[in-house]
């Protein structure tokens, strides 16, 4: 009878350490990356062609929700408990639309998933996307490849790396998500303006 005794009150004790390290684990956040538009539409003249943009591509890392960090060159990590609500790749691809449909250079921007028939096509590829800490409060750093086609003479325009970064408001996760948006919101005012130019020339 003791030796039973002693289990349960074993098994008591254990079930309610488990119980209070639950209760003391940080909840999981998710954050959406938004980029509002912070400059009047640069009001051009849109051209009888329709543009397509092909989903973002993104470096394996950085293809998942979780938001990334580095402490030093070279290095990189997930912050625990902080995620976005959906994969940067994914969700750069939806902002790049509405940037371009904003900006007014097409009659008609669409995801090429649409199937929709365009004059030209814009594929990008994610190549850098975290919280630089090396320093605090460190800052956020995007980088993205963009190839512009025209896809009716099947030639490829042009290509380049666009990149950008902000400061971040605080040392963490929290404080990283404003310059997220911050550094994603100018990328996108560049591969704008990058992809109505080379249109254009």
């Amino acid at each position: 009878m003791r030796t039973a005794r002693v289990a349960v009150a074993g098994a008591l004790v254990s079930a309610l350490a488990g119980c209070l390290a639950l209760g003391s684990q940080e909840p999981q956040r998710y954050y959406v990356l938004d980029a509002p538009a912070t400059k009047a539409a640069p009001g051009r003249t849109a051209r009888a062609a329709t543009l397509l943009v092909t989903p973002t591509t993104a470096s394996t890392f950085y293809d998942i929700q979780d938001i990334a960090y580095s402490r030093g060159p070279g290095a990189r990590a997930y912050y625990q408990y902080h995620s976005w609500t959906d994969r940067p790749g994914r969700r750069v691809t939806e902002l790049l639309v509405t940037r371009l449909e904003r900006d007014g250079s097409f009659k008609a921007v669409a995801a090429l998933i649409a199937g929709v028939h365009g004059n030209y096509v814009l594929n990008t590829h994610l190549t850098e996307f975290y919280h630089d800490a090396a320093a605090a409060p460190g800052s956020a750093r995007v980088a993205l490849t963009a190839e512009l086609v025209d896809s009716v003479r099947r030639v490829l325009l042009a290509r380049r790396t666009f990149d950008r970064s902000a400061p971040a408001v605080t040392y963490d996760a929290p404080g990283a998500v404003p310059a997220f948006n911050q550094a994603v919101n100018a990328l996108l005012d560049d591969v704008s303006a990058w992809v109505d130019a080379t249109v254009a020339r």
